[in-house]
């Protein structure tokens, strides 16, 4: 079996880098979901604690060290929520560099696709030209010993 060429090497690196990046960017793609989800609960706590203190002091009312305790805690989810936000945002960047990754890989794999499908068509042209020039060799071979005979 004939060794591989430079262009099958460099190919297959190719599609084995695509394979990793691929990888790569489902894992930052899981990561990024993780991270809106627990964000999306975040907000959602944050909202039905805002309502518990807005229900209790429309019904019950509330004394001041209970509602600077309800604002205090309020104000602490605020500030996870934001930081997690942030968070989400650079998992989003992540994503988006990591999409990119993978449009490199993917057209660099489809150039040296279309580079080896190239240098196939060429081989096999080159063949046929040689097989054709054979064929015609031994017709005007076999032309040449009938007009002998």
């Amino acid at each position: 079996m004939a060794s591989p060429s430079p262009l099958d090497m460099l190919r297959e690196r190719a599609e084995e880098t695509l394979d990793a990046t691929t990888q790569q960017l489902g894992k930052v793609r899981q990561n990024y979901e993780q991270a809106r989800a627990q964000l999306d609960q975040l907000k959602d706590y944050q909202l039905d604690y805002q309502q518990q203190l807005v229900n209790r002091a429309a019904d019950t009312g509330i004394p001041v060290t209970h509602l600077l305790n309800y604002q205090g805690f309020i104000h602490s989810l605020e500030k996870v929520t934001q930081h997690y936000s942030e968070h989400v945002t650079s998992c989003a960047q992540a994503v988006d560099r990591a999409v990119c990754d993978w449009k490199m890989d993917h057209r660099r794999l489809n150039a040296f696709n279309t580079l080896k499908t190239r240098a196939d068509d060429a081989a096999k042209l080159k063949e046929s030209r040689q097989d054709q020039k054979m064929m015609d060799e031994f017709a005007s071979q076999l032309f040449a010993r009938k007009q002998s005979a």
